[in-house]
């Protein structure tokens, strides 16, 4: 058995496609017990020329590439963050994930982020979670801050090849410096990892944890 945390079922929050699955896929693939649903809020950044629809077809892709069974994917009506204001992000979610299933954990980018509308949806975070026992996981993006501390770390060694291929299938980004495989690898690696053995990490920040 292997799952996240002893997780059964937690709730990932994308701010756009491709977040999830470039800051945590790899976790997802190798805890493959726990039922991960991602919710993708948006068809990409504002002021982004490659935001579209299509490129929720690249999330659909990425994910079919691998054959896992436990990840269910949710997109909300809205093309762009700002179309709703925090409060109404928050009853959103509230409304249609948080108070339909019995989640584990939330997971959701760090407020040190150089992006705006990670920041933004970090801020989600703790109003989703003060009347629930829902532990918190911040999961690390290409735009966290050096500020930002891991205390959590994954090894995904035996499943990053699978996870090289999956981040392929979003054909719209692979211009981006951040998708060439040598920021990839060094996305991926810490020296104090590695000085341990763990060659290949995904980095994670616990805020909370009800266990």
């Amino acid at each position: 058995m292997s799952k996240l945390f002893n997780f059964n079922k937690v709730l990932c929050l994308s701010p756009h496609p491709d977040d999830v699955e470039y800051s945590m896929s790899g976790t997802i693939i190798k805890n493959y017990d726990t039922q991960f649903d991602i919710l993708c809020l948006t068809q990409g950044g504002d002021c982004d020329i490659t935001t579209s629809n299509s490129r929720l077809n690249e999330v659909h892709n990425s994910w079919e590439s691998t054959g896992i069974t436990n990840v269910n994917l949710y997109f909300s009506p809205n093309k762009f963050l700002k179309e709703k204001g925090e409060d109404e992000w928050v009853n959103y979610i509230e409304t249609n994930f948080i108070n339909k299933n019995n989640y584990d954990c939330i997971l959701l980018p760090s407020s040190y982020d150089s992006h705006f509308e990670h920041k933004a949806v970090s801020a989600f975070g703790w109003p989703l979670t003060r009347v629930k026992g829902i532990s918190l996981v911040e999961y690390y993006t290409p735009s966290t801050l050096e500020e930002w501390i891991p205390n959590t770390f994954i090894d995904i060694s035996d499943v990053y090849d699978k996870k090289i291929g999956m981040l392929k299938e979003f054909t719209s980004q692979q211009h981006r410096s951040y998708f060439s495989r040598k920021t990839l690898d060094g996305f991926h690696t810490s020296f104090q990892c590695s000085k341990k053995g763990y060659d290949i990490v995904e980095k994670f920040n616990l805020k909370q944890a009800f266990i």
